[in-house]
């Protein structure tokens, strides 16, 4: 089996980031990335699941720290 290549990976991860800050991230795209960087579309949407949760705003919440408990 290949190894990943990081400096691909970093470029694929800074690629992603951007298309999610902008909205850019449509249906498709995860297959266009990965044949772009040459990597299996799993592994586009890996990436993608976890720069979403690196995102502001889009933090891994429970609902315990989102509603109000103390009445």
């Amino acid at each position: 089996m290949a190894k990943r290549d990081p400096h691909r990976t970093e470029k694929l991860r800074i690629a992603v980031r951007y298309l999610l800050e902008r909205g850019g991230l449509a249906p498709g795209s995860q297959s266009r990335l990965a044949e772009h960087f040459k990597v299996s579309r799993q592994r586009v949407h890996q990436i993608v699941v976890e720069e979403r949760r690196h995102l502001p705003g889009q933090g891994d919440r429970e609902p315990a720290q989102t509603a109000s408990g103390a009445f």
